[in-house]
């Protein structure tokens, strides 16, 4: 079974899902209508809603390890007028699904956390059907942009690397997509790179306080843990990500390797 090191604090979520929602434009140009769709990975589900609306009368499955959360997306199919989706708890390790049983599978931020990405591929690819597109986004944690420079949150960020290769992650792995993809016997793989910024600066406060809010979920447990540093430090890195939300001031960008292929 994989473990999800962001936690499942509602802060945390709530910042990954806005995360995710904005990277949807990556994921768009390739649904079509009549896909089945899986998307693994799925948090709150806000990304597989938006799926489910733009593939006409295809599916779309999404999945979780978190028993909650799926349960709490189903309560939300009850309350839409969607009809053409399901969440179900499901690990990408091992996939409850036939072989060939979808013509798309998405993931982001997903590869990251998991010890042994090339078995979370290897299984993706094998629910694909023959010609199937797997669309995966990952973070390069190591290539962040501060203008002026800003030594406390790029300590942060530098936690957060630390944190992350302590249970067996790679922070980095946003790079190796081409190769871990074509390990695993994708095809056409296309691989390129996205910069995630705010974009306005009514969405500047949300950017920081993301980072704020995560250093608050497992991945601070784990910099506590330890010893790294103590609460005291920690708190006052959270200090200065809570100024700059508020001073919208300065410039941010954080690397992402993203790819397609086919099966």
């Amino acid at each position: 079974m994989s473990k999800y090191s962001f936690g499942y604090d509602s802060n945390v979520l709530d910042y990954l899902s806005y995360r995710a929602l904005k990277s949807f434009g990556f994921v768009l140009p390739h649904l079509k209508p009549g896909a089945k769709v899986l998307e693994c990975g799925c948090g709150l589900g806000i990304v597989t809603f938006e799926i489910a609306k733009n593939i006409g009368d295809g599916f779309v499955t999404g999945i979780d390890i978190d028993k909650n959360l799926i349960k709490s997306n189903n309560e939300k199919i009850k309350m839409s007028d969607t009809k053409n989706i399901k969440f179900e708890v499901a690990d990408v390790l091992n996939l409850p699904y036939p072989d060939n049983s979808f013509d798309i599978v998405y993931l982001q931020a997903l590869l990251f956390h998991v010890q042994d990405p090339s078995s979370a591929l290897s299984e993706i690819r094998r629910v694909l059907k023959n010609n199937g597109t797997i669309l995966v986004k990952e973070p390069n944690m190591d290539r962040m942009v501060f203008s002026p420079e800003n030594p406390v949150l790029e300590n942060l960020i530098d936690l957060f690397r630390r944190a992350v290769r302590s249970y067996g992650g790679d922070p980095t792995i946003g790079r190796k997509l081409w190769e871990l993809l074509n390990e695993a016997g994708f095809k056409e793989i296309l691989m390129s790179m996205s910069w995630e910024q705010p974009e306005s600066l009514d969405e500047w406060p949300e950017f920081y306080k993301g980072w704020v809010n995560l250093s608050r979920g497992k991945w601070g447990e784990i910099i506590l843990e330890q010893g790294w540093i103590d609460e005291k430090e920690l708190d006052e890195i959270r200090q200065e990500g809570m100024r700059l939300a508020n001073s919208r001031q300065g410039f941010v960008s954080s690397a992402w390797g993203q790819a397609v292929a086919k099966k």
